[in-house]
């Protein structure tokens, strides 16, 4: 049965009605500095104070990871040492990683997920693009059906993905395979630089979100819902 899980910010909650479906395969694709990790970092916010047990898959050490997401208000030092937020960090300090090697990381981290699917409820990869780099296509499709099959029986997994990362049709298998889809670019309003998120897709919400809105990623507030009108004053 799918359920709405807030993400801890009501501004957000109200632009997504009320929060995110869950069980659910998730797409959060933007360039870099577009707010993937940040909003990844929101939802997962509101997924720990439900009660529910994360695994982040990073491209940072998990030292790293939880450094960058308190200088943005996202303070994870407490459910880390709980147990109730697993990091998984994709780099290991002074590793040389062929290419060959490289192109074996997916299968691997699809096979981790599904061992320890009983641990955790949902699952966190930020971002899927340095598993991807070196992968053929069916690696990743099959890596997509692993995703499919995991949600079916409960699980969660949001994927955070550079734009253009991955082959054009492969993305757009990945995209028509996910419930949730998010894209996000920046862009100028008035004199005012704001971050963009489009809800492409959003499969198993209980009502009507909104189509797109502007937002900040502030040190001091996190993610902050930019109204318009402000952002053209």
């Amino acid at each position: 049965m799918i359920k709405t899980v807030p993400t801890g910010n009501e501004e957000v909650d109200r632009q997504l009605a009320g929060g995110i479906p869950t069980p659910c395969l998730m797409l959060i694709e933007g360039e870099h500095g577009t707010g993937k990790s940040a909003l990844a970092a929101q939802f997962i916010k509101g997924i720990l104070e439900c009660d529910m047990k994360v695994l982040c898959i990073t491209e940072n050490t998990v030292k790293d990871y939880i450094e960058k997401m308190k200088t943005i208000t996202f303070n994870f030092t407490k459910p880390f040492l709980q147990n109730k937020l697993s990091v998984l960090p994709l780099h290991v300090y002074g590793a040389m990683w062929s290419e060959r090697q490289s192109s074996f990381l997916l299968p691997v981290i699809g096979r981790y997920i599904s061992n320890n699917a009983k641990k955790c409820d949902v699952v966190v990869i930020d971002s899927i693009s340095l598993l991807t780099m070196y992968s053929d296509t069916d690696r990743i499709l099959d890596f997509l059906t692993r995703c499919k099959y995991l949600v079916s029986t409960g699980m969660s997994i949001i994927l955070t993905m550079h734009a253009t990362s991955i082959p054009e049709d492969v993305a757009l298998r990945i995209k028509s395979a996910c419930d949730v889809y998010f894209s996000l670019s920046t862009a100028n309003i008035g004199s005012k630089s704001v971050k963009v998120m489009k809800i492409i897709k959003l499969i198993g919400s209980s009502s009507q979100a909104e189509s797109s809105f502007a937002f900040e990623v502030d040190t001091n507030f996190g993610i902050k819902i930019v109204p318009i009108s402000t952002a053209n004053a």
